[in-house]
């Protein structure tokens, strides 16, 4: 399997532990700041990109001492530094992208980053994204049947729909559900697993999948 894992420049206490990621063989990108956090880290990466304005120039010049392939964009563009990365992070065909420090701090950049996956250039790229923080393990479905495992950490599972969903099905949950609609923005929280499987349908729309814990 082939996985890329980008880090970008959210708040370091959101990330979780980070090791179970650098011990496979994986590709890293560092996004902006995410690029000035993998080599604080100490976690090779094969790209670096963005438009570094939260780095200072001395910064900048240790990533573009120590990383190949650095990619510089000017601060006024029309696509924010992480739909950048995951643009790069698609070119190398994964099977599997993994996006870490993409929540917490800025609200602005949260709803940017949660609001990236529903644009239409990246819909055939849902399957295979995930987002990664301390509490939330986050990723995209379009319509289709799914079969889920639940996190060993993890106690909850939410279902946010991202479109006007038309058929929604939950079978092995808390709380199930038969062939439901729901129209943008309705947020199906704090579910749980009753074994450690599960599965959920859906036939038109698009869902964000959640599986939290507490603190």
């Amino acid at each position: 399997m082939k996985i890329v894992n980008i880090m970008v420049g959210g708040p370091a206490s959101e990330l979780p532990d980070l090791a179970p990621y650098t011990t496979e063989k994986s590709i890293w990108i560092g996004v902006d700041g995410g690029a000035k956090r993998l080599l604080h880290l100490n976690i090779p990466f094969e790209i670096a990109l963005g438009d570094f304005d939260s780095l200072t120039e001395s910064e900048l010049q240790s990533v573009k001492e120590k990383v190949a392939d650095v990619r510089v964009f000017p601060a006024e563009k029309d696509q924010t530094d992480t739909e950048i990365g995951l643009e790069a992070a698609l070119a190398l065909q994964p099977d599997l992208i993994r996006i870490f420090g993409a929540t917490g701090g800025r609200m602005d950049h949260l709803l940017a980053n949660l609001m990236m996956l529903t644009k239409p250039q990246f819909l055939d790229a849902t399957t295979c994204v995930e987002m990664i923080d301390r509490f939330n393990y986050m990723k995209m479905y379009t319509p289709g049947d799914y079969t889920l495992l639940k996190q060993e950490d993890k106690k909850y599972v939410a279902f946010t729909t991202m479109a006007n969903v038309e058929g929604l099905t939950l079978q092995g949950f808390k709380y199930p559900l038969e062939n439901a609609s729901f129209p943008f923005g309705r947020a199906l929280s704090s579910n749980e697993f009753v074994e450690e499987k599960a599965r959920f349908s859906f036939q038109t729309g698009l869902i964000l999948m959640t599986q939290s814990k507490d603190e």
